[in-house]
């Protein structure tokens, strides 16, 4: 009886030593699912990047799980073992202009994870963030990069020969809407997503400048517009590029003189054989400026080379094997060049030549000629290019019986790109930003009309 009972009561001290231990287990997990409430969310727009802060009831970091997903966009922030609170907003908007809002949500209760949402705008790129423990020991910090608008730090302004340049620094990436004002003359740029650092007013006493000014436009909260203005002490002509990150807004007095942004290659013509044939050379002056018995420069010949030069040097940066028919002021017969192209068994030969006329200041312009049938579609492309770089007279692209392009087997056309008899036409041929453009246009017509042949030869 006695070992009966001994056994019983062992037997009970066990079940109850499991009752402990069950407890003891239930109590820990009660312990491990328990919520750390998240009681305040904080967002806080600055310059160049969004932090969002988030508040907890003690004083131990939170545990953050974050990833990105698509369609739409949107990065996704898990706060581990935490619940919100009931009183928080599901929605929080926001005035960045890369973000579309943020959203809180539990997302689940065993475990407990309560995840924050970030919307992006679909025409930004994600932006870089980090999770970082903030200045008090309750709050965590999500610092989204390169969200705010941009600053707009006041500009600079260079002046070379005829042509002034004001600079403005990174912000070549921003929306802009460039126009003009009349009475005083203006031209402005308004940058959507930018602050001006701060306001800014510059007066010139001299110089087609006037006056250089920043303003911040009345627009959409989320979508800052800064304007700059360019007060002019006449009309002048305008242009509005790139160089870097930064934005450069350029006025001069005619447009042949508005300097161009640094040319950035594709690799378009690889594969591509181009000759580019400067006419005349050596004893054969070409056209000159003034005829008589001494004729006056400048000469034809001399304009033309710099041309040819500059196209040579923009067809090899697309990857064409270029040949020049002559890099110097030398003599090259009509047969010579045209055997040239024929010998390479090249995909287009370009002829570049000034016009002139019997009466001067009479005819002005540009115009493209070809002689067989093959070449005027490409007569035509480059016509259509220099036209609409150049700014200049539309004289047309003819058919036309010339040596080169008609002992020529492939493709080959003879530019005409102005009168160099013509008061007008000349102040641009004598212009070096002029004949960048002509050579530029003339590219973007090889490019338009090699791209799109069959292959082979493209005889």
């Amino acid at each position: 009886m006695i070992g009966a009972v001994a056994a019983s009561r062992g037997k009970s001290a066990r079940i109850c030593s499991l009752v402990v231990l069950c407890s003891a287990l239930t109590l820990a997990s009660q312990a491990s699912w328990a919520a750390r409430a998240i009681t305040r969310v904080d967002v806080r727009p600055q310059a160049d990047h969004t932090v969002i802060a988030v508040f907890v009831s003690d004083s131990e970091p939170l545990k953050v799980k974050s990833f990105s997903l698509e369609g739409p966009s949107r990065l996704v922030f898990d706060f581990h073992g935490a619940e919100l609170d009931r009183d928080l907003p599901t929605d929080i908007s926001t005035v960045a202009p890369t973000l579309e809002g943020i959203r809180l949500g539990q997302f689940s209760v065993e475990p407990y994870v309560a995840r924050l949402v970030v919307d992006l705008a679909e025409e930004y790129p994600e932006p870089e963030y980090e999770v970082k423990a903030g200045g008090e020991k309750r709050e965590t910090l999500i610092v989204l990069h390169n969200t705010g608008p941009a600053v707009l730090k006041p500009p600079t302004v260079e002046a070379r020969e005829d042509v002034v340049l004001v600079r403005l620094p990174g912000v070549a990436h921003l929306r802009r809407f460039v126009a003009t004002l009349r009475d005083p003359p203006r031209v402005y740029a308004d940058l959507t997503d930018a602050v001006i650092e701060e306001a800014h007013c510059r007066q010139f006493e001299t110089g087609a400048l006037r006056e250089v000014r920043m303003g911040q436009q009345p627009s959409d909260p989320k979508h800052p517009v800064a304007r700059v203005v360019l007060e002019l002490r006449e009309k002048q002509a305008f242009t509005v590029f790139q160089e870097n990150s930064d934005l450069v807004l350029a006025v001069a007095p005619a447009p042949y003189a508005l300097p161009l942004p640094t040319y950035s290659a594709a690799g378009r013509l690889k594969g591509k054989r181009v000759v580019v044939d400067p006419g005349h050379g050596g004893k054969d002056i070409g056209a000159p400026a003034f005829f008589g018995r001494v004729p006056g420069e400048p000469f034809e010949k001399d304009i033309v080379l710099d041309i040819g030069h500059r196209l040579a040097r923009l067809l090899e940066a697309e990857g064409a094997d270029v040949t020049m028919t002559r890099r110097d002021d030398r003599t090259v017969s009509l047969q010579e060049r045209a055997a040239i192209a024929n010998r390479l068994r090249a995909h287009a030969l370009v002829s570049v030549h000034c016009n002139s006329c019997d009466a001067p200041n009479t005819l002005h312009g540009t115009s493209v000629f070809y002689d067989h049938a093959h070449s005027a579609r490409f007569a035509h492309l480059i016509q259509d290019e220099l036209v609409a770089a150049l700014k200049t007279n539309d004289q047309g692209v003819r058919n036309a019986n010339f040596a080169v392009i008609r002992r020529t087997k492939g493709p080959g056309v003879l530019v005409e790109a102005a009168y160099i008899n013509h008061d007008g036409d000349r102040e641009r041929l004598v212009h070096p930003n002029f004949r960048e453009r002509a050579a530029r246009a003339i590219l973007r017509g090889v490019i338009r009309f090699l791209g799109n042949a069959s292959g082979g030869d493209n005889r």
